[in-house]
């Protein structure tokens, strides 16, 4: 199999976990990466004798824009799906919806009209065992410089949260529950984009007010790190996510995590070990748990440890790419 090609919205300087995945398993081999504007993709023009597999990014898969993709079929031998979430269950967290366990019928027969889908993770495997098309998990890497030993702390509780500022991020939920913790000793960091969703932000920034929070933007991935690192406990309060890159990068560099047991979140993180969960939307129980954690550096130093002992089986992305490569290599050859 030659190298399969990858065709994703441009991220408009957007730096989410799917299109960071996207980039780093094209730097590591695995694809070849596209970025096409939803004007280009009616004539999208493909060379079939260097791609054997062409793979639209699931933000692709809405009716505007999935029909223009299937019609690929004709000029390529294979396409497939590189599934990070199903648009439905974004839309459905964004607009302040619990998101359906299940994709929406269109989702479904599209899924059915593909050769291959690959997912980042195995949280929607099940989902998905009836479908026609080939099923791939193709797990993410992690930069062997996010692996950090677990170390004692000092001083203010550092809390951390990455992510665009919006409403599926759940960062609100936070600072409702930060305001039920008093005479604490703590920071909140806020590491995402406040310009994707301006009203959300906007409450955010009049909720955090007198809090000890700094909101700020995004930046560079290796400012991102160098602030997770430094910091004691990551917080995860989204309402939807699968196979979170972030998460596993904070457990990388051996920070405990508190969030709500929300997709993804639910499996990768486990309760009492490497850190907590809390039912989606019990603002109380995360301002117990959180708590809990600022006051007691002996249990974040327990839970770091957890996360130390779980990160050893986090491939970098050159093995994860290759083993991905083989897992499609096979699939494709049965």
């Amino acid at each position: 199999m030659n190298l399969p090609l990858l065709v994703q919205p441009p991220s408009g300087g957007r730096l989410s976990g799917g299109f960071l995945y996207n980039a780093r398993m094209a730097a590591a081999g695995l694809w070849q990466l596209s970025d096409v504007s939803a004007e280009s993709l009616t004539s999208l023009k493909v060379d079939a004798a260097r791609h054997d597999l062409v793979l639209m990014d699931s933000l692709w898969l809405t009716r505007e824009h999935a029909p223009a993709f299937l019609a690929l079929k004709s000029r390529v031998r294979r396409i497939g799906l590189m599934l990070h979430s199903f648009p439905s269950m974004i839309d459905a967290a964004e607009n302040g919806r619990t998101p359906a366990s299940e994709p929406t019928a269109f989702e479904r027969d599209v899924v059915d009209e593909l050769d291959v889908v690959l997912l980042p993770g195995p949280h929607y495997r099940d989902r998905l065992a009836r479908a026609r098309s080939r099923i791939l998990v193709a797990e993410p890497g992690i930069d062997d410089a996010w692996r950090a030993e677990p170390r004692r702390r000092s001083g203010a509780c550092r809390l951390v949260s990455v992510g665009a500022v919006t409403p599926r991020k759940g960062f609100l939920d936070v600072a409702r529950a930060l305001r039920q913790i008093v005479g604490s000793d703590y920071s909140w960091s806020v590491v995402g984009s406040l310009d994707v969703d301006a009203h959300y932000s906007a409450r955010l920034v009049d909720e955090v007010d007198r809090l000890p929070v700094s909101l700020c933007g995004q930046l560079p991935p290796e400012s991102v790190r160098r602030i997770v690192q430094s910091s004691d406990v990551f917080v995860m309060p989204s309402y939807d996510e699968n196979q979170p890159l972030v998460l596993l990068e904070a457990m990388a560099a051996s920070v405990p995590a508190v969030g709500y047991a929300a997709g993804a979140g639910h499996d990768m993180l486990r309760d009492g070990r490497e850190g907590f969960l809390v039912a989606i939307g019990d603002e109380g129980r995360l301002a117990q748990r959180l708590a809990l954690l600022i006051g007691d550096e002996r249990l974040r130093f327990e839970l770091a440890k957890g996360c130390w002992q779980r990160q050893a089986s986090f491939p970098d992305w050159k093995a994860a790419a290759l083993r991905a490569k083989v897992a499609l290599e096979q699939a494709l050859a049965a």
